[in-house]
């Protein structure tokens, strides 16, 4: 009976509290990258949150194919099935959201006395289609409006399900290689930008979504989130209930071990290789959370309540937050808010809003 009620707390959790409560310490490292602490401290903060989207699109693929399912019944018919459905689904919400973002940059260059014609001009140009479809950036999502192309994110999925729909019959033979050479060349980059930056395609490497967009992040990352899903598919056939339970114990501790040594590792390589966008101690940082996720933890009383009802909402409302304080604040509405209290303004501002605002409850309900 002992066994049976520990087996229950490992496996028979019909939401995984620890991982909603991780996405939503996710949420607040994004909020930290965006609105930017003062200092050395702040650098160092930055570098750590870096783990936070890598962590969003591993969880994307951890769940992608479903759980519980015989890999051996996971055939390319199977997999373009449940990828039809999840990207009609990220199409619909990419859609709505980029819709109100839109929307808000229009209104904002209206009031600025930017005629429709050249707010047109500027955003939707050829050279800015391509910056989109290249690398999921450019003015196509972000303007002077708001900063930030957190967007990408979202149209970054779209381009990894479409590719997995379209190569489901190797994906389970390819997918190992990828995110190894995926992952090389996100490093050779990064490399390349701290000691001899060059300028593919004749945008230096610097500019921040030459490796931070789909192909050097979104992809090798689902793919981990994917082959994750595997492993832990393997291990609940394989084991039995005393092995899964030694195995939990086990993976616990290894994995705490290894969570504190990707925070070590992004800090020192904050300090030779300065500002990145994902770090070699967040790949660390992702996969130990990963691991950690499957071992039966608590996410806290509230801690996951806040991720489970608002994560989502708080990722992709932050930067309009965040912009509205601007605007309020550079046209003397409110007082500028002090650098080291603007992140934990804009993230108390998205828990009221997303959390305990009972109409945003009701709609998400």
């Amino acid at each position: 009976m002992i066994l049976l009620g520990k087996l229950k707390i490992i496996e028979g959790m019909k939401e995984n509290r620890f991982l909603y409560a991780a996405r939503f310490i996710a949420c607040l490292a994004v909020i930290f990258i965006h609105t930017r602490f003062p200092g050395v401290a702040g650098q160092y903060i930055d570098a750590l949150s870096r783990f936070a989207v890598p962590f969003f699109f591993a969880v994307s693929g951890r769940y992608l194919l479903g759980t519980g399912v015989s890999m051996d019944c996971q055939d390319s018919r199977y997999i373009r099935s449940r990828m039809k459905k999840t990207l009609l689904k990220t199409v619909r919400i990419t859609f709505f959201i980029y819709s109100i973002y839109l929307l808000f940059s229009f209104i904002y260059h209206v009031l600025n006395k930017i005629s429709v014609k050249e707010w047109l001009a500027s955003k939707f140009n050829p050279g800015e289609a391509v910056i989109f479809l290249m690398y999921n950036s450019g003015k196509f999502i972000y303007d002077g409006s708001y900063t930030f192309d957190h967007l990408w994110y979202l149209f970054a999925l779209i381009y990894v399900y479409i590719l997995i729909y379209v190569f489901a019959p190797v994906l389970r033979k390819w997918y190992k290689a990828l995110i190894f050479i995926l992952l090389s060349f996100l490093y050779f980059g990064e490399l390349l930008q701290t000691y001899y930056p060059i300028r593919p395609f004749g945008i230096n490497i610097c500019t921040w979504y030459v490796l931070r967009n789909w192909l050097f992040v979104g992809i090798p990352f689902v793919l981990i989130g994917i082959l994750f899903s595997d492993h832990m598919e393997k291990n609940n056939v394989s084991m039995s209930l005393e092995e899964r339970l030694l195995w939990n114990k086990k993976i616990k501790r290894n994995s705490l071990i290894f969570l504190m040594a990707g925070v070590a590792i992004t800090i020192v390589e904050q300090s030779i290789l300065a500002k990145k966008e994902v770090y070699i101690g967040s790949v660390i940082i992702v996969v130990s959370l990963l691991f950690l996720s499957e071992c039966g933890l608590p996410g806290g009383r509230f801690l996951w309540k806040l991720g489970k009802k608002s994560s989502s909402n708080i990722y992709f409302y932050h930067v309009l937050i965040i912009a509205c304080i601007d605007i309020m604040s550079n046209n003397g509405i409110i007082p500028v808010p002090a650098m080291w209290l603007k992140p934990f303004l804009i993230a108390a501002i998205c828990i009221v809003l997303f959390y305990l605002n009972p109409f945003v409850q009701k709609k998400a309900g």
